[in-house]
């Protein structure tokens, strides 16, 4: 066996050997783990980008677009802490803005959604069936003076999603706000000019019929009009103090801004 000052320097190489190593582990996982979080914040940044730029685009267009920033699952479960770092979308009231199917599929796979505000928009029933689909988290819908969709196909929504609020109108316009009665519909409201006031429809006027088909509640109401397009002649049946009158109404539409 070595001994003497041959076996002191032997000693010292093994003990930078061995540090020489433990440098090369600790660099390497050091790395690593830069590495891992460079990879974690590009994958977050890319879509946190693509989503701010197509966001700015809905905005530039006329859309009123609802955003939140809420903290990954996964990060907050790591940390028991919040990091509000991800922009999510919850709300789009598309207003006056061009929509059109290719619209309403560019934004059906953020889940984040609660609201989608449709006014005369040029849209499908089947871009608004998938975009229901995608968004798990959507619970109101408002689809107003949007021709290709039918009062049929929202009853089938509202069938198929229980928990949706959909507020809906069709093309056709009465102009009138009113509230569920035993006879049928209760008018609180009439719109100056429009079609109800002109066929002589008074606010307590209790709306039993129209166009031959009994009036069941406000929403049914609603239901019936959607059927009918603008400058569609048809009959009012009401009662008024316990009268019973016949008005023959003609439909507009929609007017001015319904944003």
């Amino acid at each position: 066996m070595s001994s003497g000052p041959e076996a002191h320097l032997i000693g010292d190489d093994y003990e930078k050997e061995v540090l020489r190593k433990k440098k090369i582990i600790t660099y390497t996982i050091t790395g690593l783990l830069i590495f891992s979080v460079l990879l974690i914040a590009i994958s977050l940044a890319i879509p946190q980008i693509q989503l701010r730029r197509h966001v700015n685009d809905l905005r530039s267009g006329g859309a009123h677009v609802i955003t939140v920033h809420k903290t990954p699952e996964w990060l907050e479960s790591i940390t028991g802490k919040e990091f509000p770092i991800l922009e999510q979308v919850t709300g789009i009231n598309f207003g006056r803005s061009a929509v059109t199917d290719r619209t309403l599929q560019s934004v059906s796979h953020w889940h984040s959604l609660e609201f989608i505000g449709l006014i005369r928009a040029d849209i499908s029933e089947d871009s608004i069936s998938n975009l229901l689909s995608g968004c798990s988290e959507m619970n109101q819908l408002q689809v107003v003076s949007c021709p290709k969709i039918s009062p049929s196909f929202i009853q089938e929504m509202r069938s198929k999603y229980p928990m949706l609020q959909i507020n809906y109108r069709g093309v056709a316009y009465l102009g009138i706000a009113g509230q569920n009665h035993s006879q049928g519909c209760q008018i609180y409201y009439l719109d100056s000019g429009m079609p109800a006031q002109l066929a002589g429809v008074k606010t307590g006027d209790v709306l039993t019929s129209f166009n031959e088909q009994q009036v069941k509640s406000f929403e049914h109401l609603v239901h019936l009009i959607g059927e009918h397009q603008p400058d569609d002649e048809i009959t009012l049946k009401l009662i008024r103090k316990g009268q019973e009158l016949s008005l023959p109404c003609k439909l507009t539409g929609w007017k001015g801004d319904l944003r």
